[in-house]
């Protein structure tokens, strides 16, 4: 059984921003649906892992941005998971647009076995029928935060109901909606983004108050999203 995954998508209005182009939150998105889809194909998804006390838990992601289809454009989303070592699984996304590599992607992920408390080893969940399609998309290293994010918060968000999945923590994708809805269009456009990163640490939910911290590196813009008591929730690298 080949794992790979290929969609063919029309850029909607609500997947837009003031530009009318793909929004940065929705290309998160758009690489969500698709990984949930997969995951459906394959057997895997949330809702068949949650009876037996599993969990899918995306520790870090990243993305490449080349160019930003707009609003009515159709596009090729691909998505296949890489064969994991252990307890760590990376999960490849590539958006083309004929035929032109325009977004490229990957994350990583783990699951938890709430049974027992601890990671879960990956090489139980595939059939050994599986065939893993070979590609890796952005294989260098994740980035190493350098900045300990002290001083003054220049944003704060309270996380809300719109944010939560059925876990009741923030969804993934709503940390990207929350972190660039702290710029103004203007920041956005002098920002100009091709790359961003991110690396979950901590789950929060509905009622936290998160506070934002940013440092300009070398690498990019380093951000940081806190809880009130200091522990470190998000982090995010633009460039």
């Amino acid at each position: 059984m080949a794992n790979k995954l290929t969609q063919q998508l029309k850029i909607l209005a609500s997947d837009v921003d003031y530009n009318i182009r793909l929004s940065y939150p929705d290309i998160f998105a758009l690489f969500q649906n698709i990984a949930v889809a997969n995951s459906e194909d394959l057997g895997y998804d949330q809702p068949k892992m949650t009876p037996k006390g599993l969990f899918w838990v995306t520790s870090k992601q990243k993305i490449r941005i080349t160019k930003r289809p707009m609003q009515g454009d159709f596009v090729e989303l691909t998505t296949w998971p890489e064969k994991p070592d252990r307890i760590r699984g990376r999960r490849n996304y590539l958006m083309t647009q004929n035929g032109e590599t325009i977004i490229e992607g990957t994350s990583e992920w783990v699951i938890i076995d709430r049974n027992v408390n601890r990671l879960y080893m990956l090489d139980k969940i595939y059939d050994p029928s599986f065939e893993f399609y070979p590609g890796k998309m952005l294989p260098e290293p994740f980035h190493r935060f350098t900045s300990d994010f002290s001083g003054e918060p220049f944003a704060e968000y309270r996380v809300r109901s719109v944010d939560i999945d059925l876990e009741g923590h923030m969804n993934n994708v709503n940390y990207f909606r929350a972190l660039f809805g702290l710029f103004s269009r203007k920041e956005l456009e002098e920002m100009d983004v091709h790359e961003v990163e991110c690396h979950y640490k901590v789950s929060c939910y509905e009622g936290d108050r998160l506070l934002w911290y940013k440092n300009q590196t070398e690498a990019g813009l380093e951000i940081c999203a806190k809880l009130e008591d200091g522990t470190e929730i998000f982090l995010a690298l633009l460039s």
